[in-house]
């Protein structure tokens, strides 16, 4: 019986032969790596992924394709003008004794100040000038904090007085 199953089925295979589904020609199209353009690409462009076995780059990094270039100096701008009105609320609290509501606007509103003043410094064409009037305009901020944590209403209006001239000073600098 088994004889005659592996019969039955060898002249069935080797008598009727399946047509071949690949087309006469088509394995001659094998693109082969270009060998001196990778080394090109491998000095010149940024490698950010790359295989393992034989440290051929897969993807190269693409700067028109990136999502973050640079910072968006319209955007930082808004932000030091928040900041900028946020100061502007500080002279209210004091007079009404609400430190902790100060201490609020300083850690709050005007909390990424720094962070802002720092990188529109650097975008700045007077860049030396910038860094040393944030640095003052960020004493003057511990300042007021420090006067605010002793409740001195007097200090504090001072300290605010300068930060506000200090800030004034800074953004025509920019």
């Amino acid at each position: 019986m088994f004889a005659m199953f592996s019969t039955a089925t060898a002249s069935t295979i080797f008598n009727h032969p399946k047509e071949a589904n690949a087309i006469y020609g088509e394995d001659a199209k094998i693109a082969l790596p270009n060998v001196m353009e990778s080394m090109d690409n491998r000095i010149n462009k940024q490698c950010l992924v790359e295989s393992l076995g034989n440290r051929e780059c897969l993807v190269y990094l693409d700067p028109d394709k990136q999502l973050y270039k640079s910072a968006d100096v319209d955007v930082l701008v808004e932000r030091l003008e928040k900041s900028t009105e946020a100061l502007a609320q500080i002279p209210t609290l004091v007079s009404e004794k609400k430190w902790s509501k100060v201490n609020g606007v300083i850690t709050g509103p005007m909390g990424g100040l720094g962070v802002t003043m720092d990188k529109l410094s650097k975008l700045s064409e007077n860049e030396e000038k910038a860094c040393s009037l944030e640095k003052v305009v960020k004493k003057d901020l511990y300042a007021i904090a420090a006067a605010v944590e002793r409740k001195n209403s007097a200090e504090t209006l001072k300290f605010h007085e300068k930060a506000t001239k200090d800030l004034v000073d800074y953004a025509k600098a920019l």
